[in-house]
């Protein structure tokens, strides 16, 4: 299957981005610019909004990073921290090989900054580790909202309530503790699967990752339970104020929003970008899911969804122009070459 999608990764993403395109197109041509402009006159303070709870989610997740790194943390100044992974995360979101690209430019940078090779190397993975669990488990709420509110609304059983929460409550906790658990389970799990399955894109090197990140996680876990357990709240917190982008916008727009909704959209549109992640940047992926999660919520008009996706869109070029600066500060202070690090670390 990886190779399949390597081989016509191309041919693939042509086809996305046009049918994409195709539907976005449909909800252009029905919007009402009038009621549009409507809008406008709020646009300045839903971007400052936007940019502010951008910046606080950064900050969370660079914090989380630098508890990841343990007593070598200690080496790097949180500016400093922060400019990495920020300039490594937007390399990720435009570059063609993804998460693989701005995860090694992180470990380059790292490497050059005197960190051990490993140690940075772990970190990272420790912290995607993180990242997956986080956005998983709000996920998994997500869908437990939603399937709540359709109960509620159907007038069932309230005890059946109670019991799918248990439920959910239990498989995220054995879940967890699959994770962590110093028997490498997860990894076990998928390498078992493959056996039995014959599946060709549980590749030898896919195996080795997932033991490699099992052992990576379940390591920390045992020396470090309360930064596994802060920095892991503090992943949670980057997603949360993810969602408070959309919360900002809808709300200044006169919709009666809670925020366990824009947490509902939130996660659905990360999913929606990790299925798009082949396109860079997600370009009319990100659209078309914010659509639909706003659809999914009781939000249909396509003026206020236009709003949203400008706003979001709007955010990430401001980020992006930030994380060109940090580059040029990186490049400049640390004499590191940005743009050919394959033999940095």
């Amino acid at each position: 299957m990886v190779t399949f999608i390597r081989k016509y990764r191309i041919y693939i993403m042509t086809v996305l981005l046009a049918t994409v395109i195709i539907l976005i197109s449909r909800f252009i041509g029905s919007i009402d610019f009038d009621k549009f402009k409507m809008y406008l006159s709020e646009m300045p303070g839903m971007f400052a909004g936007v940019v502010i709870a951008s910046l606080i989610s950064y900050s969370a997740s660079t914090i989380a990073w630098s508890l990841c790194l343990g007593d070598a943390g200690k080496k790097i100044s949180f500016s400093s921290l922060f400019m990495y992974r920020h300039v490594g995360e937007m390399l990720s979101a435009f570059n063609p090989t993804s998460v693989i690209a701005g995860e090694s430019l992180k470990a380059a940078i790292l490497y050059k900054k005197g960190i051990d090779g490993t140690k940075g190397v772990s970190s990272i993975l420790l912290h995607r580790v993180l990242f997956v669990i986080s956005s998983v488990l709000l996920m998994v709420f997500s869908i437990l909202y939603l399937t709540i509110d359709s109960i509620t609304s159907n007038g069932t059983n309230f005890l059946l309530i109670i019991i799918f929460i248990i439920i959910i409550f239990a498989l995220s906790f054995l879940v967890l503790r699959f994770i962590v658990h110093p028997k490498l389970f997860i990894a076990k799990t998928i390498d078992k699967l493959r056996k039995k399955t014959k599946w060709k894109f549980l590749s030898n090197k896919l195996i080795h990752s997932s033991y490699e990140m099992n052992r990576v996680t379940s390591d920390y876990f045992s020396d470090n339970k309360g930064r596994f357990l802060i920095a892991f709240l503090l992943c949670i917190v980057y997603w949360i104020f993810s969602a408070i982008e959309f919360y900002i916008v809808l709300i200044m727009m006169g919709l009666d929003i809670s925020l366990m909704q824009t947490v509902v959209i939130e996660m659905g549109v990360s999913l929606f970008k990790t299925i798009g992640m082949v396109i860079p940047a997600q370009i009319g992926v990100e659209e078309y899911g914010n659509k639909v999660m706003l659809d999914v919520i009781g939000v249909e008009s396509n003026e206020i969804w236009l709003v949203v996706t400008l706003m979001r869109r709007g955010r990430q070029l401001f980020w992006l122009l930030i994380a060109g600066i940090f580059a040029m500060l990186i490049s400049k202070k640390s004499n590191i070459k940005l743009g050919n690090n394959r033999n940095s670390a």
